[in-house]
């Protein structure tokens, strides 16, 4: 069964639901959902916003800073 079957048939039984606990749990569920795929940027979300240079900028300070190893602190 693919998806916009599964959709309509779970629209055409919410229908036939009156009991308002049911339907406030189902939405409360798809208002978390909702929220969730808001919540979750995604590195592609920066496609565009640095400029080349900024970037190199940003690469060199990140290999300057984090890709240094100090012994000291691992004793």
């Amino acid at each position: 069964m693919d998806v916009s079957t599964r959709k309509l048939n779970f629209i055409q039984d919410l229908l036939s639901v009156s009991d308002e606990k049911i339907i406030g749990k189902l939405e409360s569920l798809l208002k978390k959902e909702k929220q969730k795929e808001v919540q979750q940027p995604s590195v592609y979300d920066l496609l565009g916003v640095l400029t080349k240079e900024e970037g190199e900028e940003m690469e060199k300070t990140i290999k300057s800073c984090c890709e240094n190893i100090h012994e000291e602190d691992w004793k």
